[in-house]
């Protein structure tokens, strides 16, 4: 938390030399708690999670857990990944919608301390029409934590385009077996929270089934970062984005009450974007947040299920 396209964005070729740098910038394992399983385990964690909510200190608050150390390295990306395979770390924070590898393992957040961050599509009232809300509606309906996963693997591991990825879940869905023409002489800008996998998939998809219905779609995909998109779609640069409902609550309002329950979330939400003009539509079962992430040989070494079992007596 939260997400963001730079968080998502690495250099292959980069990894190890950063790792070695990396590992330099750690917490102090002086802090670590004494007796618990975490206390013998090192941590590979984003460059904010000494003092994000989410990560150091929800660990602690939340679940009374405290790491041997916390290695700095980055935001569900590249280092953190090779960290995790080669060891240097035994727990990691990745992205739920981003873990490729197979020998990789989620621990259930069985406390709920990460906000549920659903994806949902935002639009300009003045664009929000029955019809394009219905549209973009239909694609919310069809995805899912479970389908995206193989759409950015597709993307990011095997460099497949945006274009054809959407096309095939779309026609998988039939969300473009009936053409029809009500957009005809109409026009719409899809944008995306950043540049990112997930997120150029899905306003893909908000763009070819727009076109399906006969509107005129001009894309905005190389929006990096919420920053930029967020003034983008407020000042209509673009008319519609894919957002994630804590990530984009907490970027308008950083006191913002989020929690794990998305409908709390989207009610959040809803006000702070009705202020810029800005209607939130409905939420998906796409969930993208932070996840606490093991190796099977760490699981099966320690017998890890959920998130408090790094809580246990260390063995």
């Amino acid at each position: 938390m939260p997400r963001n396209g730079l968080a998502r964005m690495g250099a292959a070729m980069l990894v190890i030399a950063m790792i070695a740098g990396a590992c330099s910038k750690s917490t102090p394992p002086s802090t670590a708690s004494k007796g618990t399983l975490a206390s013998t385990l090192v941590f590979g964690a984003p460059k904010d999670c000494p003092t994000n909510k989410f990560c150091q200190i929800g660990l602690k608050n939340t679940y009374g857990i405290v790491f041997k150390e916390v290695r700095l390295l980055d935001s569900g990306g590249p280092l953190t990944v090779t960290a995790l395979r080669s060891g240097t770390v035994q727990v990691g924070e990745l992205f739920s919608t981003s873990i490729y590898d197979p020998n990789f393992v989620a621990l259930v957040d069985d406390k709920h301390l990460e906000a549920a961050d659903y994806l949902a599509p935002v639009i300009r009232k003045a664009k929000a029409t029955p019809d394009v809300v219905a549209l973009l509606n239909g694609v919310s309906s069809k995805l899912t934590t479970q389908n995206i996963v193989p759409l950015n693997k597709a993307f990011d591991v095997d460099k497949k385009g945006a274009k054809s990825i959407a096309k095939g879940f779309l026609d998988q869905n039939g969300l473009l077996a009936s053409k029809t023409s009500t957009g005809t002489g109409k026009s719409i800008t899809v944008g995306v929270s950043g540049a990112f996998e997930e997120s150029i998939i899905v306003a893909e998809m908000y763009a070819q089934v727009l076109e399906n219905a006969g509107y005129k779609v001009k894309r905005e995909l190389s929006l990096g970062t919420r920053p930029v998109s967020d003034p983008a779609l407020f000042n209509g640069q673009i008319d519609v984005k894919p957002e994630y409902l804590a990530s984009e609550a907490q970027h308008l309002d950083p006191n913002a009450d989020i929690t794990g329950d998305p409908a709390h979330n989207a009610d959040v939400l809803k006000p702070l974007l009705a202020a810029k003009g800005v209607e939130l539509l409905q939420y998906s079962n796409l969930l993208d947040n932070d996840v606490f992430v093991v190796t099977k040989a760490t699981q099966t070494k320690y017998n890890l299920v959920n998130v408090s079992d790094l809580a246990k007596p260390a063995p």
